[in-house]
């Protein structure tokens, strides 16, 4: 189930389902993912209604996301 979740979202934000798997588990390997590359995956999150939130928002005044309603 997770590896076809991982494939929409591939498919979604133009990229390959390894991509986004090392994205989100923040294996970013030697040269890491381009500027880019996160951003296509961060839209797809957000056209789907999660909030990514900067520095210092949160209640430990860390980074973090919600879920809008």
């Amino acid at each position: 189930m997770l590896r076809q979740l991982s494939a929409v979202k591939a498919e979604l934000a133009k990229v390959t389902a390894n991509t986004v798997s090392r994205v989100e588990q923040d294996d970013m390997g030697p040269r890491g993912p381009q500027p880019m590359t996160i951003e296509a995956i961060k839209r797809v999150y957000q056209e789907r209604g999660i909030m990514f939130l900067d520095e210092g928002a949160t209640p430990n005044g860390g980074r973090g996301v919600l879920l809008e309603k």
